[in-house]
């Protein structure tokens, strides 16, 4: 009786001791990821603090690595001509030649968008083109740790950064922190949440941007919804934005018998609030709802 009591007093305390060894791995685990997350913050921003350098900082996270065979795991680059009716600020009618890349890389992934928007109205009086284009690349911290922090639909934590140029605009500039997620029916979905530097350097918003991917295919064919939700909590003066842009993707390319995947056509809708952080009015109208149509082709 008496070795009983000693073997389940000793299986207890061994039992506790395993518990606080598991505790404090967790610790040490999460201690560990967000150290590195914030020496990575703290790098970049001392980089950035020169606004010459900002378009530099793609090539500065990336370029070190590329020499590595294993660094790439996949690239695309994306082709479009848009046609968008009823827009609000811009030109009511443009076309506009897209390009658009993504890399899924060794410690993250880039995405990078840039459009060249044309009028088509002719009595159109101020600028009829205009340019904007942006850098989004990510810091994965389950690439970088080489911890899997996924947990139920969570899937990943990245440090994000947002570097855009419009014409005749200076550089704007939102570091922030991304969550992708693994949810059933969806290619992907991903959530970011931004500290706004804008063109005039000042920290003075805050946004929401959310993009995801949903395909599906009928008697018809291959299809996939593709869209972005941006909004801005509208701080320091700044009227709240809100822009839903979602757009149906038809896989044309194999509907004509060739590789799927790669040609695309579709429609687009544009809903806007407070259109480019200007409040709408009676006398100058900034709410849009606008919608288009256009033509994809996919390399990858």
């Amino acid at each position: 009786m008496d070795y009983y009591m000693l073997f389940s007093l000793n299986k207890h305390k061994i039992e506790n001791r395993l518990q606080f060894c598991q505790k404090r791995s967790q610790y040490f685990l999460l201690f560990n990821v967000l150290y590195r997350v914030q020496s990575i913050y703290h790098t970049l921003k001392s980089i950035v603090s020169n606004q010459i350098n900002l378009s530099l900082i793609p090539l500065l996270i990336f370029t070190n690595h590329a020499q590595a065979s294993d660094f790439v795991n996949f690239q695309s680059i994306d082709t479009s001509l848009y046609l968008q009716f009823e827009n609000k600020v811009a030109p009511q009618k443009t076309i506009s030649p897209i390009i658009e890349a993504y890399g899924d890389y060794k410690i993250g992934d880039m995405y990078v968008y840039s459009i060249w928007q044309n009028s088509l109205q002719h009595d159109y009086q101020d600028d009829k083109s205009t340019y904007y284009y942006k850098f989004v690349p990510r810091l994965s911290a389950s690439k970088i740790t080489g911890y899997d922090l996924s947990y139920g639909p969570l899937k990943d934590v990245l440090f994000a950064q947002w570097i855009a140029k419009t014409k005749n605009v200076k550089y704007d500039y939102f570091p922030g922190i991304s969550l992708d997620w693994q949810v059933p029916g969806f290619s992907w979905l991903r959530t970011l949440f931004y500290f706004e530097n804008n063109a005039k350097g000042n920290w003075n918003d805050q946004r929401i941007h959310i993009d995801y991917a949903i395909p599906f295919n009928n008697q018809l064919g291959d299809f996939r919804i593709v869209g972005t939700l941006d909004y801005t909590l509208g701080l320091h003066d700044n009227p709240e934005m809100l822009e839903f842009k979602p757009e149906l993707h038809y896989d044309l390319g194999k509907k004509l018998g060739y590789q799927s995947g790669h040609l695309w056509t579709g429609l687009v809708l544009n809903t806007t609030k407070n259109k480019y952080k200007i409040k709408d009015t009676p006398y100058y109208r900034t709410n849009q709802f606008s919608y288009g149509v256009f033509i994809r082709y996919s390399f990858f």
